[in-house]
């Protein structure tokens, strides 16, 4: 029984230290970390305005929303590869770099699967201090929303007519959803989502402008 026990410890000990990185691992996983953080905001906003004029509104969309797929597509399979080589890569392994290796995850919305799994994962790195709690509450929002269900927290936003931030298919518990999002460090309902609104209404000002929305629609 103690030689099995001993083998047990040895083979998890072992898998521990194949997890360690390297001085020169470390500078390599934080270049990858760092192209795919830019790609993905790259890809998280507006097609460029040369798309547009090029092909026009719809093909132009099409065309991003294609590429934008398929770097979402390359960049999972990176992270799944970080991930068994090195496991979650978090705050104690590459500091504040931990978002570069999160926001894939979170983008994964084609892989339901992986982010309930990363899910799991981030629940055991934050009782550990290695991973911000705000991750884990958007993650969980966005699963939710792949799900078509509601949200605890109201991390996932949608627009109504006049370009006013709403809760993306609504929220579990309004009431309580702002004592919520301060146990998970994040910042208030109101100033988020008019945040959000904010920003909309500056990515889509030319054609809210048209609908006779001169500026933001904020909450009071």
């Amino acid at each position: 029984m103690k030689n099995i026990f001993l083998i047990i410890t040895c083979m998890l000990m072992i898998s521990c230290a194949s997890r360690k990185m390297t001085v020169s691992q470390k500078e390599t996983v934080l270049k990858e970390l760092k192209y795919i953080y830019d790609i993905d905001q790259k890809f998280a906003g507006l097609p460029p305005k040369g798309l547009i004029d090029q092909y026009g509104n719809k093909k132009g969309w099409e065309i991003f929303l294609a590429q934008r797929d398929s770097v979402g597509n390359d960049n999972q399979k990176r992270i799944k590869q970080l991930y068994q080589q090195y496991g979650y890569l978090g705050l104690n392994q590459v500091g504040e770099k931990e978002t570069d290796f999160w926001i894939s995850i979170q983008h994964a919305d084609n892989d339901i699967a992986f982010q309930k799994q990363m899910l799991k994962v981030l629940k055991k790195e934050i009782r550990k201090n290695n991973a911000p709690k705000i991750h884990y509450a958007m993650l969980e929002d966005r699963i939710a929303v792949n799900l078509k269900q509601k949200q605890r927290f109201g991390s996932q936003v949608t627009y109504n007519k006049i370009g006013q931030a709403i809760p993306k298919i609504g929220l579990i518990d309004s009431v309580n959803v702002e004592k919520l999002r301060k146990e998970y460090d994040m910042p208030s309902f109101k100033k988020y989502y008019n945040d959000m609104t904010i920003m909309h209404f500056e990515m889509n000002k030319e054609q809210l402008k048209k609908n006779g929305i001169n500026e933001p629609q904020l909450y009071k």
